[in-house]
């Protein structure tokens, strides 16, 4: 009780998730356990008020300025990543708005890693974790075999909110937004938290999309996401789903105030890591990979706020921008070693009042990158 008098929520729940895992029949630690959850759910913290503390700096920025690029499954522990964000120009983003979809890395040390060396190009970042960024793993016979270099986190981290906490402190420490913001007179960017629902791609589309005989394959994903939910994941969404609910209201009435007093519409560039519609590309090669890959109510949620545009992750396949029912959806993925592509680059959502235009702005001398091989394996 001590720690959230004192406002340290990320305190409060490691200490009591850790006493429900001794004793699951605990009281006062399932209590605790759901005071925290409710207070994260709806931002009742100091620090998750700080992080609105940014919604109108640039309330003032003229739109003729403005640039928002949206990238997303960078995979930072991956063999030529970090080359990949070197070679990113220090100047030409400068001035301009990052959206980051998620799964940056596995680790808290390469999360941060990615997150400075990504927030040194641009001006602002908003950021929203993918299910990689919220494994909490250790080391196995597995990866010691492979010869794998693995943190051990759950020593630190009891589940995946206890990770959740870690990254929301290192964001706000590193200067990476997690919470919405009119980032230009008008322009809005809604970061909005997501996770997988199971029902997500109906059994009908399975069974047009995958082979006969996987359509009805199940396979385990994320073995290391542990949740206190009742009901695991399937609790996960609804939780992340009610999470969003300030970020919707607080874009809503801004928008509202804004397009009050001018001819002008407002743009509004929504942001989850997970997919929101079923008919967005997915790889249907994995068999099972339908049960982890979106949650459909997610979409009721941004054409609630009128959304020009949604930037999404997870999927790592499919064309970089697609329009379904009047709005556009962005996928720009770089995706694990085998996925890189020659000249990979951010891509320009918003250019200084274009949305998601076909001729893409470039850095001087323009996005060279060429994949590296990964090193072979000794045998």
């Amino acid at each position: 009780q001590a720690a959230i008098m004192l406002d340290d929520v990320k305190a409060a729940y490691s200490h009591y998730a850790k006493a429900r895992e001794r004793d699951e029949h605990y009281k006062n630690a399932c209590d605790g356990v759901g005071s925290c959850l409710r207070l994260i759910r709806e931002w009742e913290t100091t620090a998750a008020s700080k992080r609105w503390g940014r919604f109108y700096a640039d309330r003032q920025r003229s739109r003729g300025g403005t640039r928002i690029w949206a990238l997303s499954d960078v995979y930072f522990d991956q063999h030529g990543v970090p080359e990949w964000c070197k070679s990113l120009s220090s100047s030409f983003f400068r001035d301009d708005v990052l959206m980051l979809a998620g799964n940056l890395a596995d680790s808290l040390p390469q999360l941060r890693f990615a997150l400075t060396v990504l927030k040194s190009k641009f001006r602002r970042i908003f950021y929203v974790p993918g299910n990689h960024d919220l494994w909490v793993r250790r080391a196995t016979l597995s990866s010691i075999i492979k010869g794998e270099k693995v943190k051990n986190e759950q020593r630190d981290m009891v589940d995946s909110i206890a990770k959740l906490l870690e990254i929301l402190q290192l964001c706000d420490e590193l200067g990476v937004e997690t919470a919405p913001a009119e980032v230009a007179a008008g322009v809005f960017v809604v970061p909005m938290f997501s996770w997988y629902s199971r029902d997500f791609v109906p059994q009908e589309r399975r069974r047009e999309m995958a082979s006969e005989r996987d359509a009805d394959t199940k396979t385990t994903i994320d073995q290391w996401i542990k949740w206190p939910f009742p009901c695991g994941s399937d609790d996960a969404w609804k939780f992340f789903m009610k999470m969003n609910t300030p970020a919707l209201f607080a874009t809503l009435k801004a928008k509202a105030n804004f397009e009050q007093f001018t001819d002008e519409k407002a743009v509004v560039i929504t942001m989850t890591h997970f997919l929101t519609r079923s008919d967005l590309a997915i790889d249907w090669t994995i068999p099972g990979i339908w049960d982890y890959v979106g949650c459909e109510g997610l979409d009721e949620q941004i054409r609630s706020l009128g959304a020009s545009a949604h930037v999404y992750g997870r999927a790592c396949i499919g064309p970089q921008k697609r329009v379904l029912d009047g709005l556009t959806y962005v996928h720009n993925y770089i995706g694990s070693t085998e996925k890189h592509r020659p000249n990979m680059a951010p891509f320009c959502i918003f250019d200084r009042g274009a949305l998601a235009p076909d001729l893409q702005p470039s850095q001087e001398k323009g996005f060279n990158f060429q994949p590296l091989e990964r090193p072979k394996e000794e045998p």
